[in-house]
């Protein structure tokens, strides 16, 4: 029976982590593309109505204390200030609010189910890590492609007869163009964080020490 020898190396286990598989890679095209997107597309029936009523609001207030201040009254600021009536609009303001809101958590809860569909670890951890990342680097996005959309605005020759023809042009090709970043933003958010999420799984020991 033979000894251990006191220079036998000693060994450890070691673990890597492997890249997403096809499924999971997969998995986060579809949540990250299709998520975001719902997610904006909520977020923005949630922001403009409200954004919407403050506005109105506040200009009213203006109207009404300017029209109050004024010497001799002003049939056209009367006009105007009885135009800014937002009571007919409450309900349907409030359904779009609404709507925006539980798009926005279907968008939440349909990525998650979708990550776990395609075996992805930590489904929400990765939906939530995915949407905060994608919203950041869209206000950068957002921010670039509005100041490209102003200068194709811009370019419009509107001395021309068609100068209509050319505006609802470049407003579809920006409304195509960012509903394609934000499909592509979400995509990227939602992979990065699967990939740094992803498991460590063990494999064959490795040598990595011997006694003296």
């Amino acid at each position: 029976m033979s000894e251990s020898s006191p220079h036998q190396a000693v060994y450890a286990p070691r673990a890597v982590r492997p890249p997403l598989t096809a499924e999971a890679k997969r998995g986060t095209v579809i949540a990250g593309a299709l998520g975001f997107v719902l997610l904006g597309l909520g977020y923005a029936m949630v922001a403009l109505p409200i954004a919407l009523a403050l506005i109105v609001a506040f200009v009213s207030l203006i109207v009404r204390w300017v029209s109050a201040s004024a010497s001799s009254r002003n049939t056209g600021f009367d006009e105007f200030v009885s135009g800014l009536n937002l009571a007919p609009w409450i309900v349907p303001l409030v359904l779009i609010v609404v709507v925006g809101v539980v798009l926005m958590i279907a968008a939440i809860v349909l990525s998650a189910r979708v990550l776990a569909a395609h075996q992805v670890r930590r489904p929400w951890a990765v939906t939530w890590a995915g949407a905060g990342i994608a919203i950041v680097a869209s206000w950068f996005v957002s921010g670039i492609l509005g100041f490209v959309t102003r200068l194709a605005v811009v370019g419009v020759s509107w001395g021309s007869p068609s100068w209509g023809e050319g505006v609802v042009a470049v407003v579809v090709v920006s409304a195509v163009v960012s509903l394609a970043s934000s499909a592509a933003i979400g995509w990227l958010s939602w992979w990065w964080m699967a990939y740094a999420m992803r498991p460590a799984v063990p494999v064959a020991a490795t040598p990595i020490a011997a006694n003296a």
